[in-house]
């Protein structure tokens, strides 16, 4: 879209809050020709500049061409719900939503980023800006980039705020019902993710519409389904369901063409995706709640080491530094226990206790385990280091600072990636409500102590949603969005591993050591191999990658 031959704007994502924004500008002399919130977001920036981004509710990613300064300005929305991807090659510069684009007009192949496969293994994504193709990073969420002739320049449009807590829980529950409103706005048919939580009930709640649910059959507990079926009929909302059964040998490629990265939990959100696709063109997600309301399991361990007494911390941090000396090494059948001891070995060190819960893992000896000798020669950053790097050293409490690391690397490079780019595999758009920008910091501004509710892991939540939801999916027990991957190796991807994973091949890439990987392949299955596995998963990923992404393998079509 342009506007009087100087500004051109090129757009994709929702600002719900455009009616607002466009009133008040035509009421200091904008004239509109149409009603989009493109329109309205070109207007804005014409108008205001950069201040201009700050007024905007919702997701977004943009690039903004000022034909009379010939400078362009790239946006990416605060939390990182919408990707930008840019490229700066001999004074020009490329960007896309995705790298795929970048491909097709860079004069030159990019090669596989070594560095962001290292982290990848050790994260399950990559940290920071980088991608996996040397040269091509991603714009952080809240920076703008400005280019002229002379260079680019990044800077945060959005600083972080220092925001003081609510007045009252009451208040972060108003927010809440405000956060779903705004995103219940659409003019295509709109339905929304349902597991046996309070999260995505939550959201089907404060609708208060009875639009189509859909649900995947996975889960830690067999009876998700049957909860989301449950919470579906107490909110007399229609709900189709599928089970995962899908032929992982056409698949896997399909997702990582699609996610350009591999990924560890990619298929049911595919799969979710795929099956919400089928019958409306806009689905509100779930996704946020754990992370705002200290949900996971990380939460609670964190705050459980963080209240250990100082006698017992200091002995077990003793017995765990001998047994880590002896076995320094992933162990087949015991790298659970050995991490256990790794653990214990690093109490009072907050950003390697999170590193380690999170099954970072980077170490000299493990590095000669799993690498080849082409990773074992690259210039690596060590994880552990990098991790320590980021984490947030303004926020003294573990809990809280494990939760505002993740909002801005594991949200931004892990679930809010696949998200996006596996709904928009189907055409579909999904929506985020717990990531609304006002509700993030009024949850985050109440701290622990008040979301964590007699030390329980989202028991603010719990406590506000006995106002919307019956106490029936208040006290279900939580099941993770996860696959059982010793269940889910032996009946679907072990064919495919011995198939693409062969000694050969993995000798004429140089990256992983064969002896290691035929170790995982040929041993028994056992749910105490989960690291193991998960790794499998990665390094069979990373081969699919480099088939598609160097060797251009056709991928071939969805079954």
């Amino acid at each position: 879209m342009a506007l009087n031959n100087r500004w051109h704007i090129s757009y994709n994502g929702e600002v719900y809050n455009f009616p607002e924004l466009k009133l008040n500008e035509e009421k200091n002399g904008t004239i509109f020709r149409g009603n989009s919130d493109t329109e309205v977001v070109l207007h804005l920036l014409a108008n205001r500049g950069i201040k201009g981004l700050k007024r905007l509710r919702g997701m977004f990613a943009l690039a903004l061409w000022d034909n009379e300064r010939q400078e362009a300005l790239l946006a990416r929305d605060r939390m990182g719900i919408k990707p930008l991807y840019y490229c700066n090659y001999k004074g020009r510069l490329y960007f896309a939503s995705e790298i795929k684009a970048l491909l097709a007009a860079l004069p030159y192949r990019p090669e596989l980023d070594k560095n962001s496969l290292h982290l990848l293994l050790n994260f399950r994504y990559i940290p920071g800006e980088s991608t996996m193709f040397a040269g091509i990073k991603h714009l952080a969420p809240g920076h703008c980039l400005k280019w002229t002739a002379d260079g680019i320049k990044i800077l945060s449009w959005s600083p972080q705020k220092t925001v003081t807590g609510p007045k009252s829980p009451e208040e972060l529950a108003r927010t809440l019902r405000q956060a779903v409103k705004r995103q219940l706005v659409s003019d295509v048919p709109l339905g929304g993710y349902l597991s046996a939580g309070i999260d995505s009930a939550t959201i089907l709640a404060l609708s208060e519409t009875s639009y189509p649910t859909f649900t995947i059959n996975t889960g830690d507990s067999p009876a998700e389904a049957v909860g989301a079926a449950r919470t579906a009929a107490i909110f007399h909302s229609p709900n189709l369901q599928q089970d995962v059964n899908p032929e992982m040998n056409a698949i896997l490629y399909r997702l990582i063409w699609h996610l350009e990265v591999p990924k560890v939990n990619g298929l049911q959100t595919a799969l979710v995706a795929r099956l919400a696709k089928s019958k409306v063109k806009v689905a509100l997600s779930g996704l946020g709640g754990d992370e705002i309301f200290l949900g996971y399991n990380i939460h609670a361990w964190m705050s459980r080491i963080d209240g250990l007494p100082p006698g017992l911390s200091a002995v077990a941090k003793f017995l765990g530094k001998k047994a880590t000396a002896v076995c320094p090494a992933p162990l087949v059948n015991g790298e659970e226990i050995r991490r256990s001891f790794f653990l214990a070995a690093n109490l009072g060190n907050w950003s390697r206790c999170y590193g380690i819960l999170r099954n970072v893992w980077d170490s000299t000896a493990i590095r000669n385990a799993v690498y080849g000798p082409e990773m074992l020669k690259a210039e690596t950053d060590n994880a552990f280091r990098l991790l320590e790097d980021m984490w947030p050293r303004d926020e003294p409490d573990p809990v809280m600072a494990t939760a505002k690391f993740e909002l801005k690397q594991k949200m931004v490079n892990d679930l809010l990636l696949q998200e996006d780019r596996l709904s928009m595999a189907f055409g579909l758009e999904s929506r985020i409500p717990f990531l609304d920008e006002d509700l993030v910091n009024c949850a985050m501004a109440m701290g622990r102590n008040r979301l964590m509710r007699n030390g329980e892991k989202k028991g603010l939540l719990k406590h506000l949603a006995h106002q919307w939801l019956p106490e029936e999916i208040i006290k279900r027990p939580k099941s993770g969005f996860q696959i059982p991957i010793h269940k889910f190796y032996p009946e679907k991807l072990s064919g495919i591993c011995k198939k693409i994973l062969t000694r050969r091949r993995l000798q004429e890439d140089g990256l992983f050591n064969p002896d290691f990987v035929e170790k995982i392949i040929n041993a028994r299955p056992h749910k105490l191999l989960r690291w193991h596995y998960f790794l499998l998963y990665l390094i069979l990923g990373t081969t699919i990658w480099i088939d598609i992404f160097q060797n251009g393998k056709n991928i071939g079509d969805w079954e």
